[in-house]
This record gives C-alpha cells, structure tokens and sequence, in this order.
C-alpha cells in the first residue's frame, strides 16, 4: 500500500493555514550561533513591515546536474598541468 504526503504551511504567529506558494520563511540568526526558522503568512510579513529592510542573499554553488553533464561529454573544457622538467623547472614552450 502506497503512502501520500501532504505538506501544510501553519504560521508560527496566528497559527492559521497558509495556502500553498503564500508561505514566507524567515530565518532569523540569534548571537549565540543558533538559528530559528519561521513559516508566516503574506498578512503577517506586510504587518512586520521588513518589505526591503536587511539584503538579499545571492544564491551560492553550482547548479544541481550541471557537472555531471559537462563531464560526460569528454575531454572538452579540461585544464592540463603544465610539464615540469625532472629538477622542477617548467619547461620552456616548444616554437
């Protein structure tokens, strides 16, 4: 018998149901190091009024698959050591 999984958003300040895409995720970082995530409603953000308060994290790494499928396709886009000679010179370019 299969199971469903059913995902429902309840803020954390009125504790009432947030529809689906209308959730807002605070995180908040406390001075001792420890973090505190909150799940609000849009009335209760507008009401905080933080609209353009504090700055906007830029998304960091790399995109999920991007690797995996440059790598696959050879060789292309590789970097190559530079030879070096046995007394630990680099070898001068070949004219």
């Amino acid at each position: 018998m299969g199971t469903k999984t059913i995902t429902m958003y309840v803020s954390d300040m009125d504790a009432q149901e947030i529809a689906a895409g209308q959730a807002y995720q605070l995180t908040i970082r406390h001075p001792d190091g420890s973090t505190q995530q909150l799940d609000i409603s849009a009335q209760n953000y507008q009401g905080l009024k933080l609209e353009g308060l504090g700055k906007v994290l830029k998304k960091r790494g790399r995109k999920p698959g991007s690797g995996t499928a440059n790598g696959a396709a050879g060789t292309a886009g590789t970097r190559r050591r530079r030879s070096r000679s046995p007394n630990g010179d680099a070898k001068p370019a070949r004219s």
